[in-house]
């Protein structure tokens, strides 16, 4: 495995020099980097989301059970013993399925074309054709949906990549059901700095929240009912991997001034040798 990254490292500051990266990506460019999508492949299996681990893990192994444990703690989270979800940035369509698979119907949207055709294409895989559909949508302008047809909403580490949180929470509002519940987890900060500023605007996370912001959006949102669970014990074996099998690669990277090109190897690094400074979270409210 490190030796498969190092080796995958050098490829990508090879294809980083003739090709150049983007100062400030959109979703759409960030996600359809070079970088991100071998990173995605080779580590994640192109799930893009952590996984969930038992406090005090060391091993990371195997990725794609804790990842089944992450979506098994949002389905617990959301609390819906049945009902349509609005899946808000569905990526490849993993969580989806999960979902569907528990016996909801889902309505999975996405803005970035690699990921409508593969979760089109696992959803087919795995017959789910009836129980999710897969279009194109921006949760920033969910205009094209009637108010109020979702039990559940939810977002996987996909929150922390709007423009306007307050638009987007409010659309979610809209497209609750009355006692309905969204689900988000997603990661805020408790200690900036120009570093992890870096890290967010090359990811598009620049609007990540600071520590306390999700009850402040919440509650001027019209959600009277909401809790926050830490989970950030519970994500760091992944990331404590992240950091090792990036450390080397991202001193080369910064020798020769091209770290920024590697967000997802910055972001690795960073945040396993700041950990503490930021959280992941499980954030649920109910629509009264």
């Amino acid at each position: 495995m490190f030796r498969l990254g190092y080796v995958a490292a050098g490829f990508l500051a090879l294809i980083a020099v003739i090709m150049g990266a983007a100062d400030s990506p959109s979703v759409a460019a960030y996600y359809s980097s070079f970088e991100s999508r071998i990173g995605y492949w080779l580590l994640l299996g192109n799930t893009r989301h952590c996984g969930l681990y038992e406090k005090g893990a060391l091993s990371p192994f195997p990725i794609t059970k804790a990842q089944r444990k992450m979506e098994e703690k949002l389905y617990t989270r959301l609390g819906l013993g049945s009902g349509k979800l609005l899946d808000a940035s569905a990526g490849s369509g993993y969580v989806a399925m999960y979902m569907a698979f528990k016996g909801f119907d889902v309505q999975a949207i996405d803005i970035t074309p690699h990921h409508l055709q593969d979760a089109r294409k696992n959803v087919k895989a795995n017959g789910l054709e009836s129980k999710v559909a897969v279009d194109y949508g921006d949760y920033h302008n969910l205009t094209s949906f009637a108010p109020e047809p979702f039990d559940g909403i939810y977002t996987m580490e996909t929150f922390v990549h709007a423009d306007n949180p307050e638009k987007v929470l409010s659309n979610f509002y809209r497209l609750l059901k009355p006692g309905g519940v969204l689900g988000l987890h997603e990661a805020d900060f408790s200690r900036n700095s120009e570093k992890l500023q870096d890290v967010l605007r090359l990811s598009h996370c620049q609007n990540t929240l600071e520590e306390g912001g999700y009850e402040r959006l919440l509650s001027k949102g019209g959600f009277n009912e909401y809790s926050i669970e830490d989970l950030t014990d519970e994500v760091l074996p992944m990331w404590r991997l992240f950091g090792i099998v990036g450390y080397v690669p991202y001193q080369i990277f910064k020798v020769f001034g091209i770290e920024n090109r590697f967000i997802n190897v910055m972001a690795g690094v960073e945040v396993w040798l700041n950990w503490g400074n930021g959280r992941y979270i499980s954030v649920r409210a109910i629509k009264p």
